[in-house]
């Protein structure tokens, strides 16, 4: 008799051991999928974050290009010559001066009509 209570025992440890070791494989491969999806999500937004760093790049550059092409009509129209003339502007900082330049002569126009 008491050989079977611990054979009794043995199967019991042994049919827990089994179910907690099935419990874990599937756990496991829930753990698997889950990283293996998140690495793709990880990759996509690796490939989307380098094209808007590449979209960035052209669009500093169009902007620095539109920017010297203002500058360059400023220089070749005459109004950077107007505008440094006139004693009103004097109150602009040199950062506002490239864009206050190229509208200043609207502005002006504008006051005046007015």
């Amino acid at each position: 008799m008491a050989e079977d209570k611990e054979l009794a025992r043995l199967e019991g440890v042994v049919v827990s051991l089994l179910e907690k070791f099935n419990t874990l494989q599937d756990e496991n491969s829930e753990l698997k999928d889950r990283l293996q999806k998140r690495e793709a999500t990880i990759e996509t937004l690796e490939n989307e974050l380098g094209g808007m760093k590449d979209e960035r790049g052209e669009i500093s550059t169009r902007v620095g290009s539109l920017l010297d092409k203002i500058e360059e009509w400023e220089s070749t129209s005459g109004v950077a010559e107007a505008t440094e003339e006139t004693p009103d502007d004097s109150e602009e900082t040199d950062s506002g001066a490239q864009q206050g330049n190229l509208f200043s002569v609207d502005a002006k126009e504008g006051a005046g009509s007015e």
